[in-house]
């Protein structure tokens, strides 16, 4: 067998962890070895008790290695291994690259990326901000890679998707398995435009140890990791870390210092994360990216807008308001006022938030 037929072999056997396939290159320096290698050989390298080596050793047929190629063709599924050409160069790069990935759609090749993360249950300020920052960095051409996860992770994959931009899921499961069961339309929708991929062969469970390994791989395939939301204990401070190894720039949102999902970000900032309040903070720091298509300044905009409108988007800029906030603040009465919300809302000056709250786009 070739390498890459082995490195997809190991990965297709359940339970085979990427340490276990550590220590078997470590032994036999050429991972090929191992298809022709003798069975007390490979339970040295992995421990006389090993149940990998076990697996391992009864698996090793032409029967089940065609089995595995006939599963990952009939799902229309991709691979591409560490000694493949087409590995991605970012990822190859960190100390501890996925050997195999399992994939549909197309790998984000050498375009910029920015990992966008943070809390699942996130709040309505976390998820507009999110669809906001993913659909501004699509604008300039530079690819969103995220986890599917709910929350910051959906609102990044659909920003990016309604702006058909790059971006690219990270599971952590099997890619036959979409992980929330909900976002499988999304998924669906990623992988027309952007790709889904995984280290984990089909069938594999979204167990709970899965989700901290994929996090290297978001964080790798990226040039930068943006933290939108994020609490004192949340998995994404898990991409972080990663993401400090690999010597990436990390971005924080700045929150509420009363809201508990903001905690990790303030942290973050107070930590040396740079803060960021627009794209340009992040293009500033990005190979290449110093600035968004010129959209026009708040002066064009206002030129636009009537006099209500302007009104109204004047004290939107200032803060997120909702319908009764708006009626004390401007005192357009509250029918008048729906009118103008709906207008500038189909002219793409504002957002309605959860909550019945709006806010400006720019």
């Amino acid at each position: 067998m070739e390498k890459r037929e082995v490195y997809i072999w190991l990965s297709s056997i359940q339970g085979i962890s990427y340490s276990a396939i550590h220590k078997l290159e470590n032994y036999f320096g050429d991972i090929e070895k191992i298809w022709e290698a003798e069975g007390r050989e490979i339970y040295q390298a992995l421990g006389k008790r090993s149940k990998s080596a076990v697996k391992i050793v009864n698996l090793r047929t032409k029967e089940y290695w065609h089995k595995t190629k006939d599963k990952l063709s009939a799902s229309k599924v991709q691979t591409v291994t560490v000694a493949d050409r087409e590995y991605p160069e970012k990822l190859k790069k960190i100390y501890d690259p996925p050997f195999v990935l399992f994939y549909r759609g197309a790998l984000p090749g050498d375009r910029l990326t920015i990992g966008m993360v943070g809390a699942r249950n996130a709040t309505p300020y976390g998820k507009w901000a999110a669809k906001k920052f993913a659909k501004e960095l699509t604008d300039r051409g530079i690819g969103i890679i995220s986890g599917l996860a709910l929350g910051i992770d959906t609102e990044s994959h659909r920003g990016a998707v309604e702006n058909q931009g790059y971006t690219a899921a990270v599971l952590g499961s099997g890619i036959d398995i979409p992980y929330p069961p909900s976002n499988h339309g999304l998924m669906e929708n990623i992988q027309k435009q952007g790709c889904v991929l995984s280290e984990f062969f089909l069938g594999e469970e979204p167990l709970k140890h899965h989700f901290p390994q994929r996090n290297r791989i978001i964080s790798g395939l990226s040039d930068g990791v943006l933290v939108i939301e994020a609490g004192e204990k949340s998995g994404s401070l898990i991409t972080v870390e990663y993401g400090l190894e690999q010597g990436k720039e990390i971005f924080a949102l700045p929150g509420n210092i009363n809201c508990e999902k903001s905690r990790g970000t303030n942290r973050l900032i107070r930590d040396g994360a740079k803060i960021i309040t627009e794209v340009e903070d992040i293009l500033a720091e990005l190979p290449g990216g110093t600035e968004l298509p010129d959209k026009g300044t708040e002066a064009d905009i206002l030129r636009d807008l009537s006099d209500a409108e302007a009104l109204i988007y004047r004290s939107l800029k200032r803060t997120p308001m909702d319908l009764d906030s708006l009626f004390y603040q401007t005192k357009i009465d509250i029918q008048s006022l729906n009118i103008l919300l709906t207008s500038l809302e189909l002219k793409g000056y504002i957002t309605r938030l959860a909550g019945k709250s709006f806010t400006v786009n720019r």
